[in-house]
């Protein structure tokens, strides 16, 4: 990955040939955000912009096809390293985010519509053969179809923000050894931008909203929080590599249960602060 950020360092054509290619083969668009993001981040917005030009000539193809996904990551990616740039704050990227994941949201409901409707047909259809003793199943298709434009939304966001990430770690490798570890094992949401968000639901709750569309995207503040609170507080007693592998394939196997308690941890870090009250190995 050192060869691929150093390539794209090299020059704006080396740029724009990584961001182009990236974004023309399948699933690989997630590196070609994190070109833009990378010459974004070291560069600045204008230069950033020339490529982005550039990578959004294939993902708008993709787009025309019927795959919005690229133009979304790549586009929603650009937008979040000019405020890492202009901020150096990962809290502030993480709250914009959410405007930028629900715009996201609501276009690729529009695009997808078609496909939503075939898989809430496909997956009633599933879970109607599996219920072997009563042979049906009562699905509520609406709040199945609101889980999964919400879970749209709030994946393409996550993938801005790890593009992000990849960038700022190659920018990090690169130019200042060490400096992303240190960002990432402080961040934490203030508690302003946490009352935001416990606001925000639970004003979308009581009004009846769409909650279960908008769940999923506004807790991805926390849930990254969260993760950087394990990552620094590890840190912190130098533990080693072992317990974030744990950690890791603990999210893979009860994600659910992990992430619920990444969320509180993260809204309890606001206001408490854990890693001040850690003591330092070292």
């Amino acid at each position: 990955m050192r060869a691929l950020a150093e390539l794209v360092m090299k020059g704006r054509k080396q740029a724009a040939l990584v961001a182009i290619i990236a974004a023309l083969l399948p699933m690989l668009y997630w590196a070609s955000a994190a070109a833009v993001a990378l010459i974004t981040l070291r560069k600045g917005t204008s230069d950033g912009a020339g490529v982005l030009v550039w990578a959004l000539l294939p993902a708008g193809a993709w787009a025309f096809s019927g795959d919005p996904t690229p133009l979304a990551v790549i586009t929603g990616t650009f937008l979040l390293a000019i405020t890492l740039r202009e901020t150096v704050s990962w809290a502030k990227v993480l709250m914009l985010a959410l405007p930028i994941g629900a715009l996201a949201g609501i276009g690729l409901e529009t695009v997808l519509d078609g496909l939503l409707g075939q898989v809430i047909e496909a997956t009633e259809k599933f879970l109607s053969q599996s219920a072997h003793q009563s042979g049906e199943v009562n699905l509520d298709t609406e709040r199945l179809r609101l889980l999964l434009v919400g879970g749209l939304g709030s994946v393409h966001t996550a993938f801005m923000v790890l593009s992000l990430i990849l960038a700022r770690s190659w920018q990090s490798g690169l130019y200042n050894p060490g400096g992303f570890k240190q960002e990432f094992h402080v961040l934490k949401l203030p508690q302003m931008y946490t009352a935001i968000l416990l606001a925000s639901l639970l004003t979308i709750y009581q009004l009846e909203l769409d909650f279960m569309r908008w769940l999923p995207l506004l807790l991805l503040p926390w849930i990254f929080a969260g993760i950087a609170l394990i990552h620094g507080s590890l840190a912190k007693r130098d533990l080693g590599r072992s317990w974030l592998i744990a950690f890791y394939l603990a999210i893979v196997f009860i994600g659910p249960y992990v992430i619920t308690l990444l969320v509180f941890a993260a809204i309890l870090d606001s206001f408490v602060d854990f890693r001040a009250r850690i003591p330092a190995k070292n």
